[in-house]
């Protein structure tokens, strides 16, 4: 246990800032557990705040192809949100307050807490989501281990981005942001290589349970901009430069490591937190 721990504090750093996500990528590969270190570093680019896009179309079908669009994805486990009775969990991390941006999920009274700062137009991202966030989910997050904060953000660099993250943005108001969560990382490939983003989030609306109406209104009128700017300051703020990249309590980690290693960051904190008063 002594030597899980101190592999886990050799990554912690002491103040947040370009120091504690710096020398990365825009999009980084996955790391080595250990220091929080990126594997794959082709560009550096800082993040900026979404534009206002188009007004959103209504069409269920693909552009690509018009063909109606197979979103389907597994069910997903059933874990509540995390919203306490007495307002969402206060995240303040080396003095950098995560209370209130993102989506949350798990036992608000978790000891670990792992902020996921994400592009959904990021492939590692979207890599993360699929095949190693669900195991993390039901290990760690449905049984009350970890509290889980997604933070999605633009990064700047990476296909029809703006146009995911208002999209899930707009789900959330209707309370289905893991619903389209899971469609927006299932169709991935798809939509960042079409020409018509607006029509391929609308298509993702029904079967993310979306009332369409409503959401077409929110994504045309662009009601969750600020909070996308919100995160995306953020994420600036803390000199984010690889995404995905997490905190794992006071520890930045970055890149999509495999779930090998995720679960050794994790369980490294749960010891450590294990052993505080």
């Amino acid at each position: 246990m002594t030597g899980q721990i101190a592999r886990y504090t050799r990554g912690t750093v002491g103040t947040l800032g370009m120091a504690a996500f710096a020398a990365a990528a825009a999009c980084g590969g996955g790391g080595k557990s250990g220091d929080a270190v990126a594997t794959r570093a082709p560009d550096t680019v800082a993040a900026a705040p979404a534009p206002a896009v188009s007004p959103a179309t209504t069409s269920p079908v693909s552009p690509a192809s018009g063909k109606a669009r197979d979103s389907s994805v597994a069910p997903r486990q059933a874990i509540p949100a995390a919203q306490p009775s007495a307002g969402p969990r206060t995240v303040v991390i080396h003095g950098i307050d995560f209370t209130g941006i993102g989506h949350d999920r798990g036992n608000p009274a978790a000891k670990v807490v792992v902020v996921d700062l994400s592009d959904f137009g990021c492939p590692y991202c979207g890599q993360f989501a699929r095949e190693t966030y669900p195991a993390i989910e039901r290990d760690y997050v449905a049984t009350g281990k970890v509290f889980f904060k997604y933070v999605p953000f633009i990064a700047g660099s990476f296909p029809h981005a703006r146009e995911a993250t208002r999209a899930a943005e707009c789900a959330a108001d209707q309370h289905r942001f893991w619903e389209m969560f899971d469609r927006i990382y299932a169709t991935q490939a798809e939509w960042r290589r079409g020409s018509n983003a607006d029509a391929d989030m609308a298509a993702l609306a029904g079967p993310a349970g979306l009332n369409a109406q409503q959401f077409a209104a929110c994504y045309a009128e662009g009601r969750t901009d600020a909070r996308i700017a919100r995160a995306t300051g953020i994420a600036n703020d803390i000199g984010v430069r690889v995404t995905p990249s997490f905190l794992v309590n006071d520890r930045p980690v970055q890149g999509a490591l495999p779930l090998a290693d995720f679960r050794r960051v994790i369980d490294a904190a749960l010891l450590l937190a294990e052993t505080k008063p």
